[in-house]
């Protein structure tokens, strides 16, 4: 797993020309690069190219092809559109020159104007009455015959230094039952991020793939420590609301309305502390279970 100051180095992706960036990959024990992190790479490129006072409303993106985690990726931003309110900026992940993903993301000056939101989830665990996973894994791991570190990369736990989650219910990613699909944990990223709101929308894209997938997993009693699953994401759609400080403790509530044809459609909701809605999530992704494990 990586340190702080590589993590931070490789999300702010490298000018290396106009319109043209250049990121690292992060390995994280995964077999290809997390999904998180080219979403939070291209929102990055994406977002320097656009005049400060147009922040991003909405990304809307497709994995493509796997990441290889051997070489960095390039980001092709192509400015498409400059509008009086809005810009949009097109955004394709290459390499070996096939692109793994592309995303369209738009951006607006902020303006006032109505305004509801669906309201905190009920019965939530506050994050102060829980444990940190980081402490927890051992515990949770042990349940499934797993190492310490082998639960931290099977749930992307990450070290302190970088995010501290906390997530009520943790032992149901590893333990196989027939759940309600629904789920969500605790989340802050160490205050050293500083307070570039570039990073700050970086980040919680970075953090918005974490899970998500998974969801559609949990009301059926299969999971990848029980049966040889494909599983992919397709795509992924983030819809932002307010300004972001990841910094502070954020709630990510997730829930699956359907998994169909070997695939899961899941939902996802950022909330603060205080109960704002600041940012909404979608995706599908491919799940092919192929066999049990032995």
């Amino acid at each position: 797993m990586f340190k702080r100051e590589e993590f931070l180095s490789k999300m702010h992706v490298e000018e290396v020309d106009t319109l043209l960036f250049r990121g690292e990959t992060l390995e994280m024990g995964l077999p290809r690069v997390y999904g998180g992190q080219v979403l939070g790479q291209a929102l990055n490129a994406a977002v320097r190219t656009v005049d400060s006072d147009r922040k991003p409303h909405s990304l809307h993106g497709y994995f493509l092809r796997p990441g290889d985690l051997a070489r960095p990726i390039l980001y092709e931003v192509d400015p498409i559109r400059n509008g009086r309110s809005f810009s949009t900026r097109r955004v394709v992940a290459k390499q070996r020159g096939e692109a793994i993903f592309n995303a369209s993301i738009s951006f607006q000056i902020v303006e006032e104007g109505l305004s509801h939101q669906f309201e905190f989830p009920e019965n939530i665990q506050h994050y102060s009455e829980l444990s940190d996973d980081w402490d927890r894994a051992a515990e949770v791991g042990a349940m499934m015959g797993m190492t310490e570190e082998r639960m931290r990369s099977h749930y992307l736990i990450f070290g302190k230094d970088i995010l501290q989650t906390r997530t009520p219910g943790l032992e149901t990613t590893v333990v196989p039952g027939e759940y309600a699909p629904e789920f969500g944990f605790w989340f802050k990223f160490n205050d050293a991020i500083g307070d570039d709101p570039i990073t700050h929308r970086t980040l919680l894209a970075f953090i918005s793939d974490k899970a998500l997938m998974g969801t559609a997993l949990r009301p059926h009693a299969v999971n990848v420590r029980t049966h040889k699953i494909i599983g992919a994401s397709l795509d992924h759609a983030m819809w932002f609301h307010e300004d972001i400080r990841v910094n502070q403790w954020i709630y990510y509530q997730t829930d699956s309305p359907r998994s169909a044809r070997s695939r899961g459609f899941n939902r996802g909701s950022f909330y603060t502390e205080d109960g704002k809605l600041i940012c909404s999530t979608a995706q599908e992704g491919l799940i092919r279970v192929v066999g049990e494990n032995s």
